[in-house]
């Protein structure tokens, strides 16, 4: 064979290399050709039959017993306990007592001085109120003497000043008895050099000095101008005349029609003062005997006589109408409303069901650590009271929460739905071996089923596209 492919020319070596190349072509062709063939075959359409039945949509999740009518009871002060009727586990009615303080002479006492306050207080409004007029009287004479001082001061002021101290007729006065007066003088003066040892001579010019020298004064007055600080003290006294005029005033208006507002607000804040002080005393008093306010049963003893309550120290709960407390997942918040039914399953009674309703969803959330979820209570139906009476609190169940539920209705697997626009759907029914799309009207649906209420009926075959459905 070497010695063959040695002797052949350049035209049959190209020859022999086209024959190799078409052979290798062939043999892929034929290993290609089965598989290019399965995967263009189109694959098998689903179908399901359309059948009749209920469907119920749930959210899950879990909880425990609660009471939700719990009552925290003390008394109303600090006080030893004299005597503790109940104990743990017992029933009891409303009205019936449960305990009572000691030392209740105490608290009569500081009731007894509440009384007698509010009865002083009130006495002190009354009086005020009573003698308004007389206020009233006192406050516009007060303003007419006020107003009396400031005339003085401003006339004071007024007179002072240069040139109105005296007018023309006193100022002639004046001057006339001030020539007089000091001629009178000079003949005393003369008359007592002539006679210096004469008691006459001395006592008469004594006496015109005198004269003259009061003259002199009130000239020099008439016709003189007070000094800077008399100008200021009379100007500052009539500044304070003024002030108290207007404080007169003002006391005038506040009681001129009436008590003054301020004095009958103080006293009957004193009064309200009084008051409360007074029902803060009776209620200590009162709740010195602790009475249950209504039936239920004793959660909780925490005290024993003798001993000195200081707060609540009694837990009364009604557990007639019984509660769970229960958490769902945030996903499931469209699933829960007010009113919507719940089954209940105890895990201390695992094989009954129990029924209830949402009362109550937690505005906000319930987080601990990375993990949120919605708490809400739900009320176990009257019904099953009985039952659960028997069971502790806090005893842990499973709650589910029917957030609709369908009953014997058309039933269709939710890959048949084809959703023509949000919230419309339509199904393709297999009609003679053909397929026809049919607009249908879902009334619920879950993760796996729809529940149909128009546009089909049980035992008609609809397509699920390439999905198997059981």
């Amino acid at each position: 064979m070497r010695a063959f492919i040695q002797h052949l020319s350049r035209r049959q070596w190209l020859i022999l290399i086209a024959v190799v190349v078409l052979a290798a072509a062939a043999a892929v062709f034929l290993l290609v050709r089965p598989t290019a063939e399965v995967a263009s075959a189109e694959p098998r359409m689903q179908t399901a039959t359309v059948r009749q039945g209920d469907l119920v949509l749930r959210a899950s999740g879990t909880g425990t017993l609660v009471s939700n009518d719990e009552i925290q009871l003390g008394f109303g002060t600090a006080g030893p306990v004299a005597e503790l009727r109940v104990q743990v586990g017992d029933k009891v009615h409303k009205g019936d007592v449960l305990a009572v303080e000691g030392e209740q002479e105490k608290l009569t006492a500081a009731v007894a001085v509440g009384q007698l306050d509010v009865l002083n207080a009130q006495q002190a409004l009354d009086t005020l109120k009573a003698n308004a007029d007389l206020v009233t009287a006192q406050a516009q004479l007060d303003l007419a003497n006020a107003q009396q001082n400031l005339k003085d001061a401003q006339y004071d002021l007024s007179v002072a000043q240069k040139g109105n101290r005296a007018s023309s007729s006193t100022l002639d006065a004046a001057k006339a008895e001030l020539a007089l007066a000091e001629s009178a003088l000079e003949r005393a003066r003369t008359n007592l050099e002539q006679n210096p040892n004469s008691d006459l001579a001395n006592l008469n010019y004594a006496n015109t000095e005198k004269r003259y020298n009061s003259a002199l004064w009130s000239w020099n007055w008439y016709n003189g101008q007070p000094t800077d600080i008399q100008q200021a003290q009379l100007e500052a006294q009539v500044a304070l005349a003024e002030a108290k005029v207007s404080e007169a005033q003002r006391a005038y208006e506040r009681v001129s029609s009436g008590p003054d507002p301020d004095e009958i607000a103080k006293a009957e804040l004193q009064l309200s003062n009084t008051q409360a002080s007074l029902a803060e005393a009776q209620s200590n008093l009162d709740q010195a005997v602790l009475v249950a306010p209504m039936d239920g049963t004793i959660l909780a003893v925490d005290g024993a006589v003798g001993e000195i309550a200081s707060g609540s120290f009694i837990t009364l709960a009604d557990l007639s109408h019984p509660y769970i407390e229960f958490y769902l997942d945030e996903t499931d918040l469209d699933k829960i409303a007010l009113g919507h039914e719940v089954e209940i399953t105890f895990d201390a009674i695992p094989d009954v069901v129990f029924t209830g309703r949402v009362t109550q969803i937690d505005p906000s959330l319930y987080r601990t650590g990375n993990v949120s979820a919605i708490r809400a209570l739900a009320q176990v139906d009257d019904t099953f009271a009985a039952q659960i009476s028997a069971l502790p609190l806090g005893v842990n169940a499973a709650v589910d929460v029917i957030a609709g539920r369908a009953q014997d209705e058309v039933l269709v697997p939710v890959e048949a739905l084809r959703e023509t626009s949000p919230g419309n759907y339509a199904v393709f029914v297999v009609v003679n071996g053909e397929l026809e799309l049919r607009t249908v009207t879902v009334d619920l649906l879950d993760i796996t089923y729809a529940a149909v209420s128009e546009g089909l009926q049980p035992g008609e075959v609809v397509s699920t596209g390439i999905v198997e459905t059981q």
